[in-house]
């Protein structure tokens, strides 16, 4: 290894045992470099946790359609950010996209979930199971709102795979070193459970029920027995003895966290935490109380619900004995009469291995950061439009107010979706208002108003029952049908959301509604919290783009006060 110098005895040249470690440093991070990557979108999160769900979904659209290993996370991602919203045409699109890839490749043999499917060679992130059955929550959320009961017992029946559980009361990191030991623990050390999601029992159990299919008894009975604290829930569902379900996700679920040796392990810590009931006041007089039938927060702590981050930690602990043992026969081999190229090379090579396997075991801290860290069924007898008062009990005040909160009926119960906040969120005016400002298809053009675009606060549907309404109030009595939607397209604005006049360009704006500058008039669904937002707001005035809706607008200036 080095020259000949006075007497022939070889020059030994050492190395540092501090200088070697600061350069194998260097190369782990330079290997490692792409591992560990949180895919996370800090604009998204933000504008979720703030109840801007329209800036969230801007913020992950893009990323969602690109397939990379993060396409069902960016797609779940923008599915739920829309379902919040109120869009339901996005949200049945982005979540019907995660569907397909989340059963894509389906359950194993004993019917438990793997967490990453591998697609054209590609390894895509599928998710913690407890994030899996979220999501699958989340799509049948979506059907219950459109009244799709069959789709709803569908989407929960993919909620209740079975559960790998590797023994009571054993920790992440005894199993790890259990895998260490075994090759085949991971694969044959655990028993295949059935599932102790309530939520999902609970929905296919109503859907099946309300769609016809048999079984919902037996499905209830399931879901009674994991929390018999249920029970008032599980009857009031079971009797049908309701005509309206508010289905509730509330706070922030747990973040993802690497920790131990070489952040090998994932853990999940709490963000918001406990599990007071729901308070729900009906008509501002009859008081009622649910407890949450999901708690995130234990389901992440469960090993079960866990997809065993223990390989990586197995890989580290092989890694760190390759680095050890590598530097130890470098140095070995750098003392004595004679040095040894072959054993530095050796070592070198053990090294080399050690830090890719160690590379390899950082952990994947990817999550679903829009997950709630409860959920609530609250099913209601409300029998005509009553005005309709939430808050949870340990969460922030003063809560959200539902105005005239329109019932279903006994046999086809009306669900509504909605997305609530802890206290660390800023809570809006708007979520405890009353008084609604915009006009639209689900209430009704209020008399006297005209539309947005035209200076009005109405956001109808152009056609001729809203223009008839217009017309009533003394507006746009010379104006027909045909020049009303004439307006609307040389706007460039579409009657609904994704969708854009012929020969303009899909983009971020045709899914935004024009009240919040964007191209798209459509009605978010019915007293969601994107519904409320939009609805139960000031916005800016509309700025028109065309010379036909600036005359208009003239002539409506002209003869400002309604003719008689």
């Amino acid at each position: 290894m080095g020259s000949e110098e006075g007497g022939g005895r070889p020059h030994v040249r050492l190395i540092h045992v501090g200088a070697l470690r600061r350069i194998l440093a260097w190369v782990l991070v330079a290997v490692a470099g792409g591992c560990g990557s949180t895919g996370r979108s800090v604009d998204a999160v933000r504008a979720y946790y703030a109840y801007d769900f329209a800036a969230a979904r801007s913020a992950v659209r893009e990323a969602a359609e690109v397939q990379d290993d993060n396409v069902v996370l960016n797609t779940l991602r923008l599915g739920a950010a829309a379902l919040a919203d109120g869009d339901q045409r996005e949200a049945e699109r982005a979540l019907g996209k995660g569907f397909e890839w989340l059963s894509t490749a389906g359950l194993n043999a004993d019917r438990t979930t793997a967490s990453i499917l591998l697609h054209e060679g590609v390894r895509i992130w599928k998710g913690e199971p407890f994030e899996q059955a979220l999501a699958y929550s989340w799509i049948a959320s979506l059907y219950a709102v459109n009244g799709d009961w069959e789709n709803v017992r569908a989407a929960a029946a993919n909620s209740l795979f079975r559960l790998t559980d590797f023994g009571k009361d054993r920790s992440m990191e005894e199993m790890s070193q259990e895998a260490a030991r075994d090759d085949d623990f991971l694969e044959r050390g655990y028993e295949a459970v059935d599932t102790n999601f309530a939520l999902g029992f609970l929905l296919q159990a109503l859907a099946s029920d309300l769609s016809g299919a048999p079984g919902s008894d037996a499905l209830y009975d399931q879901a009674m027995k994991i929390d018999e604290e249920l029970e008032p829930v599980i009857e009031t569902l079971r009797q049908r003895d309701f005509d309206t379900l508010l289905i509730v996700d509330f706070g922030k679920g747990p973040t993802k966290m690497a920790h131990g040796p070489d952040d090998a392990l994932v853990r999940f810590a709490p963000q918001d935490s406990g599990s007071g009931p729901i308070m729900v006041t009906v008509g501002g007089a009859r008081g009622l109380s649910y407890p949450p039938v999901c708690d995130v927060n234990a389901l992440a702590q469960d090993h079960r619900w866990r997809n065993l981050d223990d390989v990586r930690h197995a890989k580290s602990v092989i890694g760190d004995v390759l680095v050890i043992g590598g530097a130890g026969v470098i140095a070995a081999s750098n003392h004595g009469r004679h040095s040894s190229e072959t054993g530095t090379l050796v070592g070198a090579g053990m090294i080399l291995a050690g830090i890719i396997s160690k590379a390899g075991a950082s952990a994947d801290t990817r999550y679903m950061e829009f997950a709630p860290q409860r959920v609530y069924l609250v099913p209601l007898q409300l029998g005509e439009p009553t005005n309709v008062d939430l808050r949870v009990a340990d969460g922030p005040e003063p809560g959200l107010v539902l105005p005239w909160l329109r019932p279903g009926t006994r046999e086809a119960p009306r669900a509504v979706y909605l997305r609530l906040h802890g206290r660390d969120s800023v809570q809006p005016a708007w979520l405890s208002a009353r008084e609604r400002r915009h006009g639209n298809d689900w209430s009704g053009v209020r008399p006297g108003d005209w539309p947005w675009i035209l200076g009005g606060n109405d956001v109808s549907t152009p056609g001729a029952q809203s223009l008839r309404a217009y017309q009533v109030g003394g507006y746009l009595r010379e104006m027909t049908e045909g020049e009303l939607l004439d307006l609307y397209e040389a706007e460039g604005i579409a009657l609904e959301s994704g969708a854009v006049p012929v020969g303009e360009q899909l983009d971020d704006s045709a899914w935004r509604h024009v009240l919040e500058g964007g191209r798209a008039l459509f009605l978010p669904a019915p007293d969601s919290v994107g519904y409320k937002r939009l609805m139960y707001s000031d916005h800016a005035p509309y700025t028109s783009r065309s010379e036909i809706l600036r005359n208009a607008l003239t002539e409506i200036r002209v003869g400002a006060a309604p003719r008689e």
